[in-house]
């Protein structure tokens, strides 16, 4: 498997070369996300990501134009991104390519279809705390502590998405949309200086604004919610590490992994129904997020007893050690073989592009050494490096 990274006409692209593979796996990323949308525009950016699927003159009708090729076109709006990717064959891929960048980086914002965009798909997406699972609410609190943001506003704010105009998503797009705020990735059997001429046939913006991050400051580091209903108490602890690094991968996997797991131990399982680990990155840092799900209030008190303890007298031997790189080095594979599903995994595990593909990410993996995961424990694994979120039954 071949592999190029370096820019394409000013557009920062990393094209992984499958030369026996039948499809074309393609992402093209904007670097701005719902986390840069400043006050009276909260949900712009989801609103802009169906808006260039709403299509221009010369491809009216992009849905059906695609599906003639087999090809369903894909958005999601992110905290510091918006991605749009497709599936093709080899065979069609240049064809569907050129309706992608048209769409993308010209769109033409008619006024009918937008105004039914807003009432039918944008307003009812707004986020509300009730479209979450108590444990993935959590998980979101304790991500907002740690990255100083807030998932509430992720799809915006009904007021201000109903006073968005056309002008406004012009003037959205025209300030991000361009080649030095965007990136490609392609995974499949094609010719990179053929990538080439499309994206510089495309007429592209050169340039325009790099975005900054809105942050807000929440001023606490432990939040308690209450819920009717519920039996269970759920609990997230968030650790903010400085910036992308391979080895935060396996020191999550060593303390959420089932089998390996620290925590999944008598004094632990026998308080837990379930236990868990994320990582998740931005431009400002990263997040270490381990989940319990605790049987009662008692419980709780001693998992966070518990987890205290083990993680000031935290230790690792090689043998699990080993058993967490063949986990992370097993999941790397599979995104190989899933398709764009993998790629997208890829791109948001790999948010800087320092892996050029799948085998250098899996490389990198192998060469971690139990001392380095010592030292990155016994560094951000602290009690004034957290965050915690507790959701309980109300009293």
């Amino acid at each position: 498997m071949a592999c190029k990274t370096k820019p394409v006409v000013n557009m920062e692209q990393l094209i992984i070369t499958g030369r026996t593979k039948a499809l074309v796996h393609a992402i093209i990323g904007i670097k701005t996300g719902w986390r840069h949308e400043e006050e009276g525009k909260k949900g712009i950016t989801h609103f802009l990501e169906h808006a260039v699927f709403l299509g221009n003159s010369n491809h009216p009708s992009p849905d059906i134009e695609a599906a003639e090729y087999g090809v369903q076109l894909h958005g999601m709006t992110l905290p510091e991104h918006t991605l749009f990717w497709f599936t093709s064959t080899k065979e069609d891929f240049a064809e569907v390519f050129k309706l992608f960048l048209s769409l993308i980086f010209h769109p033409e914002f008619n006024k009918d279809k937008i105004e039914r965009e807003r009432k039918d798909k944008i307003t009812p997406a707004v986020v509300h705390e009730s479209d979450f699972t108590l444990g993935e609410l959590a998980y979101e609190w304790a991500k907002n502590l740690t990255f100083n943001w807030d998932f509430r506003l992720s799809l915006g704010k009904e007021k201000d998405i109903a006073s968005l105009t056309k002008e406004d998503l012009e003037a959205w797009h025209e300030r991000y949309y361009n080649l030095l705020n965007s990136f490609l990735v392609i995974h499949g059997n094609i010719n990179e200086s053929n990538v080439a001429k499309l994206v510089e046939n495309a007429n592209i913006p050169l340039s325009g604004e790099n975005p900054s991050p809105f942050e807000i400051q929440w001023k606490k580091k432990e939040i308690s919610i209450e819920r009717e209903g519920m039996k269970n108490v759920e609990l997230v602890y968030g650790f903010k590490l400085p910036r992308y690094d391979v080895r935060y991968e396996i020191l999550s996997v060593i303390l959420g992994n089932y089998p390996l797991s620290k925590f999944w131990v008598e004094k632990f399982s026998k308080f837990a129904y379930t236990l868990g680990s994320r990582m998740e990155w931005t431009s400002t840092g990263g997040g270490l997020f381990l989940y319990f799900g605790a049987i009662s209030h008692d419980s709780a008190r001693e998992l966070d007893e518990n987890l205290w303890f083990l993680l000031k007298n935290f230790e690792i031997d090689n043998k699990k050690l080993q058993a967490a790189k063949k986990i992370k080095s097993l999941e790397i594979s599979r995104g190989k073989e899933e398709g764009e599903h993998g790629l997208l995994n890829l791109v948001l595990r790999n948010p800087f592009q320092k892996f050029r593909d799948f085998k250098e990410m899996g490389e990198e993996l192998n060469r971690v050494e139990r001392d380095q995961i010592l030292a990155l424990a016994e560094r951000f694994l602290k009690r004034d490096n957290a965050v915690k979120v507790v959701i309980s039954p109300r009293k």
